[in-house]
């Protein structure tokens, strides 16, 4: 997400795709999920500086996917599950759909016949938070997160660089498990605190009837003392840090400052490996 610089946690799964890229003659994709504009809002040059970061360790990308300027494509696959019945337009308030879920009872939405005239109303009649769409799963899954989980959401005011009129933005599992597909992605390495993506993203792709990629997860990486990066944007914010090249902070343009070289970041991820842990 390009909502702060390059840091060494989002280094390891960068070193680790590339690396197997390389060994087995693929390719290294890196995609910028930058469809959230309200809670994780991009910074314009944070798309750049992470570029050159990754160049200056090189790992250099052999694609670059920018989801935010993909919407149109998002959209035409949203059309074809709702018309399949397979996503459907919900306008419960919140709490009246936790209840439901915790109960593991659907809500009327699910069996709206006009569904595709519901879907036409998110960008020209509901509001923020009067309306989102749903994939159809399981509701008396075991995971209560997986159950009819959002795909999409309007923001009526996106705070976004690139885009500041689109109002209906897909969410994280939406968006990758299509991008996933599209450019054919056989292997996904991700960090542990994603593997409810597989349980929501496998309903997507048995509607489409897609073979799903194999996936790996990794473990986070925390270094003590190493603020976040939500914790990094406000302090620069509050001019408490001169900015991302600060000497306190864990980026890679802080450490480049401090003198790491590249082989020594990448040998301590190396050294960490590829683990849950």
């Amino acid at each position: 997400n390009p909502n702060g610089y390059l840091s060494l946690g989002h280094c390891r799964p960068a070193y680790w795709n590339h690396t197997l890229a390389k060994k087995y003659k693929g390719t290294f994709i890196v995609r910028f999920d930058d469809t959230d504009p309200k809670n994780k809002i991009p910074l314009k040059q944070a798309y750049k500086e992470i570029e050159n970061d990754l160049k200056w360790l090189n790992l250099k990308p052999d694609k670059i996917i920018i989801q935010s300027k993909r919407l149109k494509i998002y959209y035409k696959y949203a059309e074809l599950l709702i018309k399949n019945k397979q996503a459907y337009v919900c306008t419960c308030n919140q709490e009246k759909k936790k209840n439901l879920t915790i109960k593991k009872q659907p809500c009327e939405c699910r069996n709206t016949k006009d569904n595709i005239e519901e879907w036409k109303k998110l960008f020209n009649h509901y509001k923020e938070g009067q309306a989102i769409l749903r994939i159809k799963t399981d509701v008396k899954h075991k995971n209560p997160a997986v159950r009819d989980f959002p795909a999409f959401r309007i923001v009526d005011k996106p705070q976004h660089p690139l885009d500041k009129t689109s109002k209906v933005w897909p969410l994280l599992n939406f968006a990758s498990a299509i991008d996933d597909h599209e450019f054919k992605i056989t292997h996904i390495i991700r960090g542990i605190d994603l593997s409810i993506s597989d349980d929501r993203q496998k309903y997507i792709y048995k509607y489409f009837d897609w073979k799903y990629p194999e996936t790996q997860y990794h473990g986070k990486l925390l270094v003590k003392g190493i603020k976040s990066t939500s914790e990094i944007k406000k302090l620069i914010e509050q001019k408490k840090l001169k900015g991302w090249d600060d000497p306190s902070l864990g980026t890679i343009k802080a450490l480049k400052r401090k003198g790491f070289q590249p082989e020594a970041i990448k040998n301590f991820i190396k050294k960490a490996r590829l683990t849950k842990t």
